[in-house]
């Protein structure tokens, strides 16, 4: 399952978005430690020290823990802190080693999906971290300078046997979609600065070469009619509206879900067909792609 969540890091400090679609190098935000301080094995001073810290030392927050500890990235290592001892910033400049940890990674200039595309990273490449900016890093490579989002960065060489393969044209349709996790909804709206549902979709599918026509209604008439029990993802599936025979359009990612520009969430997320509303409005799916 993937979800958007909020995640509160600490009373009185900063509160960050995490899109949750991996677990490697994730990032929520930077912080200083405020004394010295041990790095541990878990949460709790019953665990392991895995080393001293000195005070003022920049750290990666990787994830909230949710019982006063965090788990942070120290000179590449993992390991935990108490958050009484540092001071959170979801912005902070700092200097780590890294590796890309996917396949045709984009960076971008700025910390957000609808920021411009720099460069398209590689599998297993290595990349300077300078910093963090919420769940992205500020990294170098090849030359240029920019933001990858933190799930696709890890502090361990990938192994090059494990690159993921080529997937189908429908895996990497959802791949390409799901960057957009979180882009606001605009009526309208057709680009990564905002989408509306089948602005979202059509943009999607052009990236493919594939053209859909513009509406939810029109692009019913695209592809190939696919029964909901046949779904393959990468399927465009259609709902109907309290005032259109169909009104609504997203793409099937597997699993019963569906990721769409929802006027409802007023972002680009994830929803399943099951959930009361969509079950019920449910109109059919088209075979866009093949």
């Amino acid at each position: 399952m993937r979800e958007r969540i909020v995640r509160p890091l600490a009373a009185g400090a900063l509160c960050v978005c995490a899109l949750i679609v991996g677990a490697k190098a994730d990032c929520i935000g930077g912080a200083e430690t405020t004394t010295a301080v041990n790095l541990r094995t878990g949460a709790g001073t019953g665990n392991a020290i895995i080393a001293t810290v000195s005070e003022g030392t920049a750290l990666i927050v990787e994830a909230d823990t949710g019982s006063g500890w965090y788990k942070v990235n120290y000179d590449g290592e993992s390991g935990y802190m108490s958050a009484d001892y540092l001071s959170f910033s979801e912005t902070m400049d700092l200097t780590a080693q890294g590796w890309v940890d996917g396949s045709d990674v984009r960076m971008r200039a700025a910390a957000g999906t609808d920021s411009e595309i720099v460069r398209v990273t590689t599998y297993g490449e290595s990349v300077e971290i300078l910093g963090v900016d919420g769940e992205w890093y500020k990294v170098s490579a090849g030359g240029k300078t920019g933001y990858i989002r933190g799930d696709y960065v890890s502090f361990t060489e990938p192994d090059p046997s494990q690159a993921p393969a080529a997937g189908s044209i429908g895996e990497q349709i959802v791949a390409f979609a799901e960057q957009f996790l979180g882009t606001p909804y605009v009526w309208a709206g057709s680009s990564p600065s905002g989408f509306d549902c089948s602005g979202f979709v059509s943009y999607v599918f052009k990236n493919f070469g594939y053209t859909v026509n513009r509406t939810a209604a029109s692009m019913y008439t695209n592809g190939v009619a696919v029964d909901k029990s046949e779904l393959q993802i990468g399927d465009a599936v259609f709902f109907a509206s309290s005032s259109e025979s169909i009104g609504h359009v997203g793409i099937y990612i597997g699993d019963g879900e569906f990721i769409h520009s929802s006027s409802g969430c007023g972002y680009v997320t994830i929803s399943g067909l099951d959930e009361s509303y969509y079950s019920r409005m449910y109109v059919g799916a088209r075979r866009i792609a093949s």
